[in-house]
């Protein structure tokens, strides 16, 4: 069996594939060849799965979100968590899971149509752009902060904070969470770790003045990726103060600076660290 083939990232909401794997049961378990379902990751669960429905000959289901799964050489389907090998593991088939609503048997070879909910997938396509910008104003304004020179560089080549300190991401529908966490080894590494939680109210108020200078050149955003397949690497791409950035990145984003209207942040203080929470309103 092939991995499946994705193709949210090509913006796609709609398309008719053939069933290679059903499960009937509460939920049924689908996997098709070709799907357009964002599959929530199983190895860093930011983003929530697509939503949306399935229509085949005489019968339709809601489909819940979905997740990553993987088949085994010997035809055993895997899902979420309980994946027991690494990506391109030898004879395992990594697929979006898409569960469905009820007991439904449906014949492998037979055709669905398979349609995302194309309004939760944008209000989470806005979340996810924002989180990305977000992160790259933190990193910006939390520069002058670190005691000594750091070698883990952002796509804008500043010291990469969020990448080192990062300990939970959420992407919500028009917002994201984070959770930020300055142990012993980044104090180690050189964070002023005192006076950053001494002074979360003046970097907030300068992560939102760089948002507003961002959003107000309406930059392109885009994503590309490396393959067809669903275990292949993909990324975002946005146009920021005249280049244009690179970050991997496996979810999905809306289509420019512009759309996202307005953007801010909130930090509160948290055990050994604090929360950044990303609101939208576009």
């Amino acid at each position: 069996m092939e991995h499946s083939r994705a193709s949210f990232v090509l913006g796609h909401h709609q398309e008719q594939a053939k069933v290679v794997y059903c499960q009937a049961g509460e939920p049924t378990l689908l996997v098709t060849e070709l799907s357009p379902f964002h599959p929530q990751s199983h190895l860093w669960p930011d983003q929530p799965g697509d939503i949306g429905t399935v229509c085949w000959h005489g019968g339709e289901a809601d489909v819940g979100p979905c997740r990553m799964g993987a088949i085994s050489p010997e035809g055993e389907l895997f899902v979420d968590t309980e994946i027991p090998v690494k990506r391109g593991a030898e004879g395992w088939a990594f697929v979006v899971v898409h569960p469905l609503a009820g007991r439904h048997e449906l014949a492998v070879g037979s055709t669905v149509e398979l349609k995302v909910d194309a309004k939760a997938r944008h209000a989470l396509s806005l979340g996810h752009s924002a989180c990305h910008l977000a992160a790259l104003a933190l990193n910006r304004v939390l520069t002058p902060y670190w005691r000594k020179e750091v070698s883990e560089r952002d796509a804008l080549g500043q010291p990469d904070f969020d990448r080192l300190a990062i300990q939970t991401s959420r992407v919500e529908p028009c917002g994201s969470r984070e959770q930020y966490r300055i142990g012993k080894s980044l104090r180690k590494k050189g964070v002023n770790s005192e006076a950053l939680l001494a002074e979360l109210a003046q970097i907030e108020g300068l992560i939102n003045d760089q948002l507003v200078q961002w959003l107000a050149t309406g930059g392109d955003i885009r994503r590309s990726r490396a393959g067809e397949a669903i275990i292949e690497s993909r990324y975002w791409h946005c146009v920021l103060e005249g280049a244009e950035v690179t970050i991997p990145c496996g979810g999905t984003h809306v289509g420019s600076l512009a759309e996202l209207g307005r953007v801010s942040v909130q930090l509160s203080p948290s055990e050994e660290g604090f929360t950044l929470l990303t609101r939208v309103a576009p």
